[in-house]
């Protein structure tokens, strides 16, 4: 009778330990955010620049749409300027919109 209990207690203690152990393991990383892949379906629209930020790569339109101009699309940044109409291409991950192409109207 003594080795059954024995056992018995042995074995909820392995099983409490190996719950202990794996509770203390470290969660997986978040993914980080990636760009958006170029399966996604490319938007366009045309409308007036509000504002322009060089250091972030980001152009705001008049309606409240903020554009992300990624490092491969060339851009004359001296040619956004607030009041300029723009003709852009762009493909949308969540609240990111990242330009594909981009185009000063005047």
């Amino acid at each position: 009778m003594k080795p059954r209990w024995m056992s018995v207690l042995l074995i909820v203690a392995l099983v409490g330990w190996v719950g202990v152990v794996s509770a203390q393991q470290a969660p997986a990383p978040a993914p980080a955010q990636a760009p958006a892949p170029s399966g996604m379906p490319e938007k366009t629209m045309e409308g007036k620049v509000k504002t322009v930020d060089q250091a972030k790569k980001q152009v705001t339109l008049e309606g409240g749409t903020t554009l992300t101009i990624p490092p491969s699309v060339k851009v004359e940044w001296t040619s956004i300027k607030p009041g300029a109409m723009v003709m852009v291409s762009y493909v949308e991950a969540g609240q990111l919109k990242t330009v594909r192409k981009f185009e000063v109207k005047s």
